[in-house]
């Protein structure tokens, strides 16, 4: 499904350097919203914050994170890998394609990718970020094995 991320953000740019949020329509990507997440662009200073969660990364997370800045995290200061990668994607409006820590409690996840793709309302500078988030599962056959509910 990564691959299906990229082919509609880059349906959705076109010839431009990046899309805007409102050129997104949750109708069109059915299979990708539950791994989601918009994540707005703040500056002066540079921060981010949650503004959308799709249910599959609310699984995975501690708490519910709508509305929360980076840096009000400890696992995503400025600084970490995290922060580093939406700072790559907000300064440059070039889409990013990065393994991501999990520091979650789940002992199902065994690994995140994460495809971070620029969004604009003006086409030059990025005020949100849209994360499409692969999450690595340990598979049914090894929960049982392991002994791991879930």
């Amino acid at each position: 499904m990564v691959e299906e991320a990229w082919a509609y953000w880059s349906v959705k740019r076109g010839r431009r350097r990046m899309p805007s949020r409102a050129d997104f329509d949750p109708v069109e990507i059915p299979r990708l919203l539950s791994s989601t997440a918009l994540v707005e662009v703040l500056r002066d200073p540079l921060d981010f914050r949650f503004r959308l969660l799709g249910t599959a990364i609310d699984k995975i997370t501690t708490k519910n994170l709508r509305g929360v800045r980076f840096s009000e995290l400890p696992f995503l200061h400025q600084g970490n890998k995290g922060w580093q990668d939406y700072e790559y994607v907000a300064t440059t409006g070039r889409p990013l394609l990065t393994d991501r820590p999990y520091v979650g409690e789940s002992k199902l996840v065994l690994r995140l990718t994460d495809s971070l793709f620029p969004l604009s309302n003006d086409g030059e500078t990025v005020n949100m970020v849209w994360s499409f988030l692969d999450i690595w599962q340990l598979p049914p056959r090894e929960r049982i094995w392991n002994g791991i509910a879930g």
